[in-house]
């Protein structure tokens, strides 16, 4: 399992708090909520949320959007874990949002430990890492984020992310071991016009899914495929030549591979449909005997197209024909 890198103090290390000891909040340590499976490396998953509602009602009502008071500003983002079993001592995520991030605020005896903040394509984002000294069950009001209002956006909303600096969402247990941290719906949103609210994830949650993911002509009759392997145990990859693939079952099958989460792999699709765009999807999934686990966490593909031109054959092309495939350039 993946360590928590800051030391902690050994106190830590044999206390649990099965309750929470501020705000009345109950305590949710060894729920009903243990849906990781063995083959994810973690025995269960942390989840992170922006919730406005009452904290009982997490995880089964999750209120994430409120109006916007008139003239409000900073505008306060609570975020909250929950399914925290055995309790946690720390926790790594972050946040992007259409306006400008001021500040977080720890709540709970949580202290800051890390942070960041940058510009990532046009959007504003902050990395947090927070941790305490004794082990805090949930769900739990880790801080707030505040946001201040440009006047431009409505709905103002928040999203939470992974932490760049980082590279992942984790929360750390007394052990110092992490458990994979994710979101149940987005994010946030604050204002008046709902364009959409608590989205649900477009994928089922949480393998990680496949990075870097790169197609392009390759030798001879050929294109060449590369990718980092998400959080399933095989990667699937099917195209199309008018569309994304938007599920493992959708466009053409080209390959099913076994796969080790992170690694680096490379496949070369030989003699694919020439003259058009071809549009691949690499997708992680979990199998067995061949067979995608529905519950498995098959996770966002990754996607990627490339223009394959069939090479000209000089042996079985007349020179008329290589001209005119000349002219045409």
């Amino acid at each position: 399992m993946r360590k928590w890198t800051k030391k902690l103090s050994i106190l830590s290390i044999f206390i649990i708090y099965s309750i929470i000891i501020s705000g009345g909040l109950y305590a949710q340590c060894y729920g009903s909520l243990d849906l990781a499976p063995d083959y994810f490396q973690y025995n269960y998953l942390v989840r992170l949320a922006i919730h406005f509602g009452d904290v009982s009602a997490l995880p089964e009502d999750v209120i994430c959007n409120r109006t916007l008071g008139s003239g409000e500003s900073p505008v306060e983002i609570p975020v909250y874990f929950y399914n925290a079993h055995s309790g946690i001592v720390g926790v790594e995520f972050g946040v992007e949002s259409c306006d400008s991030i001021a500040s977080f605020l720890p709540q709970n005896g949580f202290v800051i430990s890390g942070s960041s903040k940058k510009m990532n394509s046009g959007f504003y984002h902050m990395n947090i890492e927070v941790e305490r000294g004794i082990s805090l069950c949930g769900p739990t009001l880790i801080g707030y984020f505040y946001i201040i209002p440009s006047g431009n956006n409505d709905p103002i909303w928040v999203t939470i992310v992974e932490n760049t600096s980082t590279g992942g969402m984790f929360a750390t247990d007394h052990y110092g071991d992490a458990h994979y941290a994710f979101s149940p719906h987005h994010g946030g949103y604050v204002g008046s016009s709902y364009l959409y609210t608590c989205q649900e994830p477009m994928c089922e949650e949480p393998n990680l899914p496949v990075l870097d993911f790169e197609a392009e002509p390759g030798y001879a009759n050929s294109v060449k495929l590369m990718w980092t392997a998400g959080g399933g145990d095989h990667t699937i990859i099917r195209y199309s030549t008018d569309r994304f693939p938007e599920g493992y079952g959708d466009g053409d099958f080209l390959v099913d591979f076994a796969t080790v989460p992170g690694e680096f792999r490379q496949y070369s699709h030989v003699d694919p449909p020439h003259d058009v765009v071809i549009y691949y999807t690499a997708f992680s999934v979990t199998s067995v005997s061949g067979e995608v686990i529905r519950d498995s966490f098959v996770e966002c593909g990754a996607s990627d197209t490339t223009f394959f031109e069939k090479p000209i054959n000089a042996e079985l092309t007349s020179w008329g024909a290589l001209k005119s495939k000349m002219r045409s350039h």
